[in-house]
C-alpha cells in the first residue's frame, strides 16, 4: 500500500488505510486485526470460518504483491525465487471490516467497530453531499455595481427632474455620500 493515510481510532490506536476508488478504502488484515486487538492469524482464521459470509470483491480482495517487504504476515509465496518472489495479500474494504466485527467481541473490538462505523458514515455523508452539490449550478458571479464618475453624473441629471425637493435631496446625498 502506498498512499497510505494514518487515522486514529483512538488514543492507543492508529491503523493506516489506503484510499480506494472502488471500496472508498482498504486495511491489510494486519491492520485490521491491530484496529480489533486481535492475530492477523485471528482474522484469517474469521475469513476461513465465515466463508459464506465474506465475499471476495465485497468485504476483501486479493491482491498481488511482488516486493518482499511490502508482503506482510502471513501472505502465501507463490514463486520460490526470493528476488522476484510473488505473495497474494487479503484488502479488506469498509464492508469487511465491519463485517468481520460481528465475529470478533471484545470492548476493543467494539471501539474500532464504532470508529470503522463511523468513518463509513462520514465518507458516505461527503459522497452524497458532493453528488447534491454538483447536480446544482454553480452560481452566476455577482456583478459589482461600481460607480464611475460618469454613471454618477447620468444619475444626478436624472435626479434633479425629480420635483419633490426633499427626495431630491436625499437621493443626492445618498449618491455623492455612499450611504
Amino acid at each position: 500500500m502506498n498512499t497510505e493515510k494514518q487515522f486514529t481510532v483512538a488514543e492507543n490506536l492508529v491503523v493506516m488505510v489506503e484510499p480506494n476508488k472502488k471500496h472508498q478504502f482498504l486495511m491489510t488484515t494486519n491492520e485490521v486485526a491491530k484496529g480489533y486487538g486481535v492475530s492477523g492469524g485471528a482474522i484469517r482464521k474469521h475469513k476461513i470460518e465465515h466463508q459464506e459470509e465474506l465475499i471476495e470483491g465485497k468485504h476483501f480482495i486479493i491482491v498481488e504483491n511482488t516486493k518482499m517487504n511490502g508482503a506482510g504476515v502471513g501472505a502465501t509465496k507463490s514463486n520460490s525465487d526470493r528476488e522476484s518472489a510473488t505473495y497474494k495479500q487479503t484488502l479488506w474494504t469498509k464492508r469487511g471490516i465491519v463485517r468481520l466485527g460481528f465475529f470478533i467481541k471484545s470492548e476493543r473490538a467494539k471501539l474500532f467497530r464504532d470508529w470503522a462505523e463511523d468513518l463509513v458514515i462520514v465518507i458516505a455523508d461527503q459522497s452524497e453531499k458532493a453528488e447534491q452539490l454538483s447536480i446544482w449550478p454553480e452560481p452566476e458571479k455577482r456583478k459589482h455595481n461600481r460607480l464611475t464618475r460618469d454613471r454618477l453624473v447620468e444619475l444626478l441629471a436624472d435626479v434633479a427632474k425629480v420635483e419633490d425637493k426633499a427626495l431630491r435631496l436625499s437621493i443626492v446625498d445618498k449618491l455623492i455620500n455612499n450611504h
